[in-house]
């Protein structure tokens, strides 16, 4: 990474010295208009929706100005705003600019963002609609993130924008569904919508109004558009193994030949800055340019253990699978991949990937088979392939520069303003919160605070809100999940305060059952998939997964422990760590407690076997003498 040069102004230089001093690196507060922080209270029982949703301001956190106890849509959603000049490909004045969400009495509303004196915020209805039901938000990225809702009115789809007033009645969709935004140039304004025609299975550009609509190609569900190129008039669409290069100005089209099959899977195609990268069944990852219509081969040689995309750099390609990382040069110029890191029995990752500009933040775990402490590493692998990493620590949170060039080439939008970052981190990942200049990522910034055993991987519990993570004079709001009883709060902190952070809700895990439904969200998957736990199956092969049976551990010395449930259907188990005492069998129960399956022996040796999915793995050969998945036969 790069260094710059700092020339300190005096405001800067008494910043400086606010901090911690050494290598500490305070950040300078940014131009901008002050905003409203929004928080909810995240409800496990509604796959980690948001409910009790809150407005506060900066002089009091904790006290609500905007208060909806309820809301008939599980998450609301953030919109922002930039200046954008095309010359330099650069952004300005990023600013939150709503909240959008839908009430329990069908109506939907907004709230402005932005503080306007001592003015309360006040919710504003979006639209004449009064009976909406089956609500849904779709962010369309054009000069910041526009929500777009679609719902249910009168029995009859209906889309509703977010510039309609109270008086605006909604557009009838019929079986469209919106995909993107329609404009003669990128940044001027919008003249129509990209949609998808369930009736005509079509890719349609459409006036603003959806009276006019001109078929464009043929597509199997709105889930074939693969997004847009930010800065241009381009949009991609994959339908039927063919590539598509949609120029939304004129709603013409251009066929682009892939040559290759994509290997079928989560995560096996990626679409950034005008490239779409795929993963083919042949193991060899791809990238495709939508201006040359070129496809690259981007791996030396075939690679069985490429499964997905994970993030993408201004230079490289991150991918691999849930067990492996490893980066490849987009360019296609690697001789061989550069391994991230690998995953063993007590070694891996489970937490935060992104692509900032040109570096990608990651977190390692290390699980220590004696004492049973899990530890991490915060990790940044820069643009000339080095990595730096900072032990017992990991990424918690990105919050954006108000002012810099539009990131079109890499996961994550806009140029960093700062870290999060937690530091002396327990086994829990709770520690001390830091806020981290991002020029200078393992240096030791403003300490805002310290809470055990909560772990703020924002990455995963508010992702939604990723990219509308912008400060207000410091302020921001981050969620973090109690790992030792699986619930999740919200918690202020100010960038630029030390000693600033402040738990916003708490939330009880009392009443917490995941209940008959296949994921529990709000937490991270390591809770019901990794260490300490696993997944039962009915066969080896791990086809189908066995809801309600259980699994106990038996060790040596006559004593057992019954591993806990209820996350997600029943079928997937985990336990503290600190509860495996030997080595041990494991034994399947059925609903009853009778033992179906067992291990034929003593052979797990103890907290260094805890993650039974490693060995027992679904996906490619078990480990270690394992004969397949954790199976009930």
């Amino acid at each position: 990474m790069n260094r710059p040069v700092v020339i300190l102004s005096s405001l800067a230089v008494s910043a400086f010295i606010a901090g911690c001093g050494g290598d500490t690196h305070a950040l300078v507060k940014q131009d901008g208009p002050k905003s409203f922080l929004f928080f909810g209270e995240v409800d496990p029982e509604g796959l980690g929706s948001l409910k009790n949703m809150r407005l506060s301001s900066l002089k009091e956190p904790t006290k609500a100005l905007v208060k909806e106890d309820t809301s008939a849509i599980r998450y609301p959603t953030l919109s922002t705003s930039f200046e954008y000049d095309p010359a330099t490909k650069s952004y300005s004045k990023l600013a939150l600019d709503k909240l959008h969400y839908v009430g329990t009495d069908g109506k939907a509303y907004t709230v402005t963002m932005t503080q306007q004196g001592d003015a309360a915020p006040t919710a504003v209805q979006n639209s004449s609609a009064s009976d909406l039901t089956k609500p849904s938000y779709k962010k369309v990225r054009y000069l910041g993130s526009r929500q777009y809702l679609m719902a249910t009115s009168g029995g009859d789809k209906v889309l509703i924008t977010p510039d309609m007033g109270a008086g605006d009645a909604p557009i009838p969709l019929g079986k469209k569904t919106l995909l993107s935004v329609t404009f003669p140039q990128y940044g001027k304004p919008i003249n129509g919508y990209l949609m998808y025609d369930a009736t005509a299975k079509k890719v349609q550009k459409c006036a603003t109004n959806l009276t006019s609509c001109t078929d464009i190609v043929a597509a199997r569900s709105s889930r074939d558009f693969k997004g847009d190129v930010a800065g241009t008039t381009y949009s991609a669409v994959l339908s039927n193994g063919k590539l598509y290069r949609i120029d939304k100005s004129n709603g013409s089209s251009v066929e682009i030949a892939l040559g290759k099959t994509i290997k079928k899977g989560h995560g096996t195609t990626s679409f950034k800055g005008g490239a779409f990268y795929f993963v083919a069944t042949d193991g060899n990852l791809y990238k495709t340019d939508l201006s040359t219509k070129s496809v690259v081969k981007l791996t030396p040689r075939a690679d069985e253990r490429l499964e997905r995309i994970r993030a993408v750099t201004s230079d490289w390609i991150i991918a691999g699978s849930d067990t492996l990382l490893m980066a490849l040069k987009k360019d296609g110029t690697s001789t061989d991949p550069i391994e991230l890191v690998k995953n063993t029995k007590t070694n891996g990752y489970k937490y935060v990937t992104l692509g900032v500009g040109d570096n990608f933040l990651y977190v390692p775990y290390t699980l220590d088979a004696t004492s049973g402490k899990v530890s991490y590493q915060a990790c940044i692998f820069e643009k000339d392939g080095k990595k730096e990493c900072k032990d017992n620590s990991f990424w918690a949170a990105v919050a954006a520069k108000r002012s810099g060039k539009l990131s079109v080439t890499s996961s994550y939008p806009y140029e960093p303003y700062a870290y999060v970052r937690v530091d002396d981190t327990d086994m829990f990942g709770g520690g001390t919160l830091k806020a981290i200049d991002p020029d200078y990522p393992m240096a030791d910034g403003t300490e805002l605070g310290k809470i055990a055993d909560y772990n703020f991987q924002t990455f995963i519990s508010g992702y939604r809100y990723t990219e509308e993570l912008i400060d207000s004079e410091g302020g921001i709001v981050l969620y973090a999940k109690n790992d030792t009883n699986f619930h999740v709060d919200a918690f202020y902190m100010n960038l630029l305060q030390a000693n600033s952070l402040k738990q916003l809700t708490n939330t009880d895990p009392k009443g917490f059952n995941a209940g008959p439904r296949d994921h529990c969200h709000g937490r991270h998957c390591m809770i019901c998939h990794s260490f300490a736990g696993g997944k039962i199956y009915t066969d080896l092969n791990g086809s189908k997964s066995a809801y309600g049976y259980r699994i106990q551990l038996e060790f040596k010395d006559g004593t057992k422990q019954l591993a806990d449930i209820s996350k997600g259907k029943g079928e997937n188990f985990s336990m503290p760590i600190a509860k495996i005492k030997g080595n041990f069998k494991a034994i399947v129960l059925d609903k009853n407690g009778e033992a179906v399956n067992h291990s034929a022996g003593y052979y797990h040796g103890g907290k260094g076997f805890a993650d039974c999915n490693y060995c027992h793995a679904r996906g490619g050969k078990p480990l270690n003498d394992a004969p397949g998945t954790i199976s009930i036969q």
